[in-house]
């Protein structure tokens, strides 16, 4: 995994705070101002990060795909991507109360920060976007059962991670995740003896941790790390819910990290329990990650974006 360098942000000025902090550890919270745009009220867009909950960090460039960049320019948008406790230091519950208060944080104090950063841009709390890849996904999905109605006006779910009571992340078996070799539960095993009481881990540059969180899914110990509790699962509260954002979720129909069905399934269960969400998928060909080189003339993007602006900038 060799990633892009720190170029691809070069449209962008980047701020960087904590949003909150965990035993004197801040969790960081990075805020992409576009350069070129007009002073004033701007689109937004926030932004989770994918890696399994394991591993992943706000500005991996190689997570941080670049027809994402290339829209918010274009749209001149502010990009807010945060980070979160990462497993299996913690919990998916301490994931959801991270982004609980990333979201108090963001209504709360993101215009006084743009003000403090001398950013000379604001925020436009009525125009915002939500997007996820993989991992991101579910904290995406996840924050449509917190946030007020109508408060984010459509959500990019990338191949998002949703389905983790399937077998694929419960059951031990032969799983080439993205191609990789077999990782024993030794590697895994270690960790967790060489984790120190309250240690956190909210930041971490792939590869560091990618054989852990590879170790973790193959060997089918994903809940021992993440929980079990219902409400961890979105599949299982849909109904819960009064309304959802328009959504557009794409996945690789080849993906080995996070199989498509996940989605095909929550799509499904979201048209049966709020039948008049807007909500389009696509499954083209390709593994985990295969819009990478997508730009945004790539056909089932741009049809897709479309139907996003359409939500988000109207």
């Amino acid at each position: 995994m060799q990633p892009e360098g720190p170029e691809k942000f070069a449209k962008f000025n980047i701020h960087s705070t904590g949003y909150k902090s965990v035993n004197n550890q801040p969790i960081g919270v990075d805020v992409l101002v576009p350069k070129n745009a007009k002073p004033g009220k701007l689109p937004v867009i926030v932004r989770f990060h994918g890696g399994y909950l394991i591993t992943g960090t706000s500005l991996f460039p190689f997570f941080f795909v670049s027809w994402l960049l290339e829209y918010a320019a274009l749209n001149s948008a502010i990009i807010v991507s945060a980070n979160y406790r990462l497993l299996p230091e913690s919990s998916a519950r301490d994931a959801l109360d991270d982004l609980s208060d990333f979201w108090t944080w963001f209504h709360r104090d993101l215009e006084p920060y743009l003000v403090e950063v001398g950013a000379s841009k604001e925020a436009d709390f009525d125009k915002v976007l939500l997007v996820g890849d993989s991992a991101g996904g579910y904290l995406a999905v996840q924050s449509i059962f917190t946030q007020p109605v109508n408060s984010i006006k459509a959500i990019i779910g990338m191949y998002p991670m949703i389905d983790m009571k399937s077998e694929f992340f419960q059951k031990k078996y032969d799983k080439p995740i993205l191609g990789h070799a077999p990782v024993p539960n030794e590697v895994v095993d270690e960790h967790l003896g060489s984790v120190q009481k309250g240690q956190i881990v909210s930041s971490a540059n792939p590869p560091a941790r990618w054989d852990l969180a590879i170790g973790i899914v193959q060997n089918g110990r994903y809940l021992e790390f993440f929980g079990t509790e219902p409400d961890l699962f979105p599949l299982e509260k849909l109904d819960q819910v009064s309304s959802v954002p328009p959504m557009f979720i794409f996945h690789g129909n080849e993906d080995s990290a996070v199989p498509v069905e996940g989605s095909e399934k929550f799509v499904e269960a979201l048209k049966s329990t709020h039948p008049t969400t807007s909500v389009l998928l696509k499954t083209p060909p390709g593994n985990h990650g295969f819009d990478v080189p997508a730009t945004l003339e790539t056909d089932w993007l741009k049809e897709g974006l479309a139907f996003v602006s359409e939500h988000w900038l109207q």
